[in-house]
Formats: structure tokens, sequence, C-alpha cells
């Protein structure tokens, strides 16, 4: 259900796409330093918790193109089906999930940071925490979307939103994903198994198009931060702020 999903109000929005502006550089490293697979065990199990439609339509058939051999398993409740993936990719699933119910932050989600980077590395982990961060983007701005398109449009706008805020919103993101949805078509006829370059090459085409979206936010969000409040106001990615200055 929509009233059950995580969206952004305008402060939130500002506030947390700088730190995904922070996070970024790392979305860029991970199919470089990540086999395929653990990319998008990630990327669904983030999206395990979040339900964004957009992501699943994309990710889902990323995964299957990566070769995990059930995707929809992973996107549905992080679980690894194959032995030989969830011992591989295993702590990745635990990590997506956990960084997706608690936004990030918390006792959990820093303890299985550390197992990662104790046990692969520390740009692994950053790289892994990267993914985590920008499936978060795209789950929440989808949310949000739909939010505002199933919901907003047809007089249920959801409690807490703003009306302004939705309509500026869906114009600035409606063009990047109804590309996200085009290409997720499109990969659906790619056969599954392909060479990784192949999937590296989608994850920096894919990090490389949504910055063009998601820069001038942030930057407009590094402008505006310091004046917001937001006191006692729900926040995505965790935390509650007093007034910024």
């Amino acid at each position: 259900m929509i009233a059950d999903k995580k969206i952004w109000t305008w402060q939130g929005s500002l506030q947390d796409h700088v730190r995904f502006l922070v996070n970024l550089p790392f979305f860029f490293v991970a199919p470089l330093v990540l086999p395929p697979k653990a990319v998008e065990t990630v990327h669904l199990s983030v999206n395990s918790i979040n339900k964004c439609p957009f992501c699943t339509g994309l990710h889902c058939e990323i995964g299957r193109i990566a070769g995990l051999k059930d995707a929809s398993t992973v996107n549905e409740c992080a679980k690894l089906v194959s032995e030989e993936e969830n011992n591989e990719f295993g702590i990745y699933s635990q990590y997506g999930a956990s960084f997706g119910k608690y936004n990030g932050r918390g006792e959990v989600v820093d303890e299985l940071y550390n197992s990662i980077a104790n046990d692969k590395g520390s740009l692994i982990a950053r790289s892994v925490q990267g993914l985590a961060f920008f499936l978060m983007w795209g789950s929440l701005s989808g949310n949000t979307l739909v939010s505002f398109y199933r919901g907003t449009l047809r007089g249920n706008m959801k409690e807490g939103s703003n009306l302004l805020f939705e309509v500026i919103f869906a114009l600035y993101y409606s063009v990047l994903f109804a590309v996200i949805t085009a290409v997720s078509k499109l990969l659906s006829f790619f056969p599954s198994g392909v060479p990784s370059i192949v999937n590296i090459v989608l994850g920096l085409v894919l990090a490389l198009t949504a910055s063009l979206w998601i820069i001038p936010y942030s930057i407009l969000g590094l402008i505006l931060t310091p004046f917001l409040l937001k006191k006692d106001q729900y926040d995505p990615l965790g935390g509650e702020y007093e007034a910024m200055v």
C-alpha cells in the first residue's frame, strides 16, 4: 500500500540528497571492485524493505542478467536461494536489508558494515554502503512519485506531505524514472549470465545518468540545509534535527 511506504518531505529530500552526494563516488567505484551479483544483492536487499516498483523492475532485470539464481526472491525478502550465492554474498543481503529497515543508521547496520570491512576491506565496505545509499535514493524517489501519481492525484495525499513539493518533485524526476521504466523493459530481452563487463557498463551508465539529476538537487540541498528546521519530523535516513545553522 502507498500509505505504508517511505516517501520524502521537501526538507528531508534536500538534506538526504546531500548525504547521497557524499556517497555518490562510491557508487561509481562499486561496479569496478564488486562482482555484479554482489552489486545487485545489495540493491535488491535494500529494496526488499522499501518496495519501490521502479527499483523492482530495473534491478530484478539487472540481477537476472548478472546471473543471480532468483533475483525476485532477493527483492522480495533479501534471501539468496542458492547456497553458493548465500555463502559468498549473504553478508551483502543482510547489510542491504538492515540498511533499508533502519534507514542506514544504528548498531545493527554498523556491525554488518564492520564485518564487511574486516572481511573484505574498507574499500569494499564503503562501496557496499554507497550502493545502499544509492538504492535508498532510488526507492524513496520512486515511492514519492508513486505516492503523487497514484495517491495525491486521486485525492488521497499521504499525511504530512505537501502538494507543492510533490508537484515540483514530479516535474523534476518523472523524466528520469520514465527512462528507468523504459530501460527495465529493454533489459528484459537480455539473456541471463552475460559477461561481467555488461553489468559494469550498466552500473556506470546508471550512476552517470542518475547523477545528472542528483547533483543539481544536492547542490540546492547544500545551499538550503543550513536554514532548515526539522524538529520532530520524520526523516527517512534516521535522526531528528533541531535548527541547523
